[in-house]
């Protein structure tokens, strides 16, 4: 089964569908960089971006910058994924750097689920339960 993700039209950061609200600290900023699934299915977009700032409000994660792809299959079946990071850092004041990346998906409760399983290994690996795994 051969997967095709779009490609971004262009370097730099994208209005997401919910600009940052004003009270939000630049260190726990959410950056959506990319979101083309907007284009496809807006209503998506928005829940999708809606979903992550929530599961993000009290995570601690510091600024992320998020990237959303539309993938088709050999059905042109629409589906999705999501990359989340924080920029890169020196480590100095102690944050550690942090990627996820999702499995292909198709809706918003599939998101959902697959990004509290993220958030949840990553604080079980912050805990030091995962001592031996990288973040």
């Amino acid at each position: 089964m051969g997967i095709v993700t779009s490609q971004p039209a262009a370097a730099g950061t994208r209005t997401a569908l919910f600009p940052l609200r004003e009270r939000e600290e630049r260190r726990d900023r959410i950056d959506i960089l990319d979101n083309p699934l907007a284009a496809e299915n807006p209503r998506l977009a928005r829940a999708l971006e809606q979903e992550i700032r929530r599961l993000l409000e009290d995570e601690g994660v510091g600024a992320v910058q998020v990237r959303f792809r539309v993938c088709r299959d050999e059905a042109d079946a629409f589906k999705f994924i999501c990359k989340v990071e924080n920029p890169a850092c020196d480590g100095d004041d102690g944050r550690v750097q942090w990627r996820w990346w999702s499995p292909i998906l198709e809706t918003a409760e599939e998101f959902r689920d697959a990004f509290e399983e993220g958030l949840r290994v990553r604080r079980e690996r912050l805990s030091g339960r995962g001592r031996g795994h990288a973040l």
